[in-house]
């Protein structure tokens, strides 16, 4: 069964999602949520020199038999690119990671768009397609792409 994180609203948040950058393990991660309440869509990832992960909320809690592809739509143009499933150690269902350049102009897109949607291609599931701003996010790639 695949899901699609939801990013839970509560009457307690100071602030609604948006852009910014967290320290990881080996450097920066842009990321897209509410950082109070860890809640992760989207993330930005160094992955050596020139080299980012792009790893949208997208889920699955078994491992599956092929590699999927993953479908980013930014402002009405499509960006399909080929994704490893991960598992990831807080939530334990395997993650969609897609590897891709720096050069690649998807990741020209997600600094200058205004809105990403993002789903496995073809869509395995109604409902987990999964639409946020960018607003912001040039900011956070470019700390990123800074340090990589």
């Amino acid at each position: 069964m695949l899901v699609a994180a939801t990013l839970v609203t509560t009457s307690v948040r100071a602030e609604g999602p948006s852009w910014y950058v967290k320290a990881g393990l080996d450097g920066p991660v842009a990321q897209w949520g509410i950082p109070q309440m860890d809640a992760v869509g989207f993330e930005v990832i160094c992955d050596g020199p020139g080299n980012l992960v792009l790893r949208p909320a997208l889920f699955s809690e078994t491992a599956l038999d092929e590699r999927p592809n993953v479908r980013y739509d930014v402002d009405g143009e499509a960006y399909t690119r080929p994704a490893s499933m991960d598992v990831t150690e807080r939530e334990g269902y395997w993650q969609a990671a897609s590897h891709v350049s720096r050069e690649d102009p998807l990741i020209d897109a997600l600094r200058r768009g205004s809105a990403l949607t993002y789903d496995f291609s073809p869509p395995r599931r109604d409902g987990d397609a999964f639409t946020l701003s960018l607003s912001g996010s040039a900011n956070a790639i470019d700390e990123v792409l800074a340090q990589c």
